[in-house]
């Protein structure tokens, strides 16, 4: 079976941080718990990383539709009790702006599906 491999390196920064090597990129992820504040903590990269594959994927049904859309945003949220270091929820707003009539919109959204990750989509027609 074929498959895609992808690999991380992350070197320890000596507090709370550290840095990060995927492929040629280089960042820093961080906690701002000591004041530094060099980069986005794990859970905004998380969250990064779900508006990321949504992006990707509106951007191939964009394009495979041709559809004519001249705006695209998506904001992903999450949120956790001070407790208990876990995400509750995660939810997203995807806004496009498009002239297309509504049926000819869909979502993609089967890549992460889990029943703690809820959104919506709102098209805006300039």
């Amino acid at each position: 079976m074929e498959r895609l491999e992808y690999k991380a390196e992350l070197e320890w920064d000596g507090n709370v941080g550290s840095t990060a090597k995927v492929r040629e990129f280089t960042f820093k992820i961080d906690t701002n718990t000591d004041g530094r504040n060099s980069g986005p903590n794990p859970t905004e990269y998380l969250l990064s990383a779900i508006g990321g594959c949504l992006t990707v994927n509106w951007g191939r049904l964009i394009k495979k539709m041709r559809l004519d859309v001249g705006g695209f945003k998506v904001e992903v949220r999450g949120w956790r009790n001070l407790e208990e270091p876990r995400l509750g929820e995660i939810t997203y707003k995807i806004t496009v702006i498009t002239r297309e009539p509504e049926e000819k919109n869909g979502t993609v959204f089967n890549t992460v599906g889990a029943e703690k990750i809820k959104g919506e989509v709102e098209i805006l027609r300039p």
